[in-house]
């Protein structure tokens, strides 16, 4: 017999055995590496802990139909037809019809959250932003006109609206009143456990993340000609997945500005070539100019690496300035040059406190802490599906 769901939400209590069921929809997943394929991934474990089954629904282009198994998470591969922004899932539909509630990943709200409202109505669904689609400039005039036709309509059809970061909540609040602030978790306990070894300095950094033009690897790659100037000898390692065919302009950059031997590039790298590269670097840089989290930063700092990035949120909003990290505007200015020379002259032992106030700073975004957040944000939506049902029974 098929539970209803407010059968399923009577079911959440810890002394009953039926777990909530949630599909988790998103639109890249492994073996594809990124921040938000380590997230869905992490949520879908996690949650296990609070009454919750959790699986996932990879849906994009060039998929073929598939079941599989990822760390104990059941992983359906549905195929779309056509793009990102205009594509078709009709199975998506057959495959959500035995879930009580969607948690859909879609930073676009396009193809995703389309198929989403066509397939899958009458489920109840929440939306986690990931950063929105305006992270870069690509696609403007698309973006605005779909911003001003169909974005509200799209969001207005999920349940909640969980804000990624604080810079996802102000701007998606502007389209959709059922928002919360509800960020990603980390997998602290992963990196925390990283010890510094005997070359950890101060002068040697790190990158690693997509390769892709909101990073803004160019402006990486300048500050670290200018630290040279400034007499302090940094070493930068860029690694991760080219996403934006960005490679070649960049090793060409690094060339001309005569850093070669200072800037390398690596592909992305296993967990324990992470872990290692992590052990002898005690920065970790980003001028991103558009985060709607910043994964890659908390894990930095669970693993003791001081933090050098862009003053805007939420980045601004891991650590205070000067403590655990430093704030930059990446805009070439004296106040900044002046700012990253008093940064790389600090002592040794002022270096070695940033880093354990760095580690501090890290534990809040554990998924222990996290993962109940979105488990309670499940319970709510549930209760009050079930609620409006029965006012409408009535």
């Amino acid at each position: 017999m098929t539970l209803s769901t407010q059968e399923r939400v009577g079911n959440l209590l810890p002394d009953r055995p039926q777990p909530m069921k949630v599909l988790s929809i998103t639109p890249t997943f492994l073996p594809e590496q990124g921040g938000l394929e380590q997230v869905v991934l992490e949520l879908a474990k996690r949650v296990r802990d609070h009454g919750v089954h959790m699986d996932v629904a990879y849906v994009a282009r060039g998929l073929n139909r598939s079941t599989d198994t990822v760390q104990g998470i059941d992983v359906y591969r549905v195929p779309l037809l056509g793009n990102r922004f205009i594509g078709w899932a009709p199975s998506l539909g057959r495959l959500a019809r035995g879930y009580d509630l969607l948690h859909v990943h879609d930073p676009q709200l396009l193809a995703l959250s389309g198929n989403v409202r066509w397939f899958c109505g009458s489920i109840p669904s929440v939306l986690s932003t990931h950063g929105g689609f305006w992270h870069t400039k690509s696609h403007y005039l698309f973006k605005k006109v779909y911003e001003a036709t169909l974005l509200r309509g799209h969001a207005q059809h999920y349940r909640r609206v969980l804000a990624s970061g604080v810079g996802d909540f102000d701007y998606f609040r502007e389209f959709v009143s059922r928002i919360a602030l509800c960020s990603n978790g980390v997998s602290v306990k992963r990196f925390n456990t990283v010890v510094a070894g005997e070359g950890r300095s101060i002068l040697r950094w790190i990158y690693w993340g997509r390769l892709s033009r909101n990073k803004r690897l160019d402006r990486t790659i300048a500050y670290v000609g200018q630290a040279r100037r400034l007499g302090y000898p940094v070493e930068l390692l860029i690694c991760g997945g080219d996403f934006d065919g960005l490679s070649p302009d960049l090793h060409a950059l690094v060339h001309r500005m005569g850093l070669d031997d200072a800037i390398k590039f690596a592909p992305h790298l296993d967990d324990a070539s992470l872990r290692a590269e992590l052990a002898q670097r005690g920065v970790y840089i980003t001028a991103s100019d558009y985060e709607g989290f910043g994964l890659s930063i908390v894990e930095a700092m669970a693993a003791g690496l001081i933090v050098i990035c862009r003053d805007i949120a939420p980045l601004n909003t891991f650590f205070v300035n000067g403590e655990a990290g430093c704030l930059l505007q990446f805009d070439g200015s004296d106040r900044d040059f002046k700012a990253l020379g008093e940064f790389l002259g600090v002592s040794q032992s002022r270096a070695t406190a940033m880093s354990a106030a760095s580690r501090e700073a890290a534990r809040v975004h554990d998924w222990d802490s996290v993962a109940p957040r979105f488990v309670q944000h499940y319970r709510e939506v549930l209760l009050d599906e079930s609620a409006n049902r029965s006012t409408v029974a009535a």
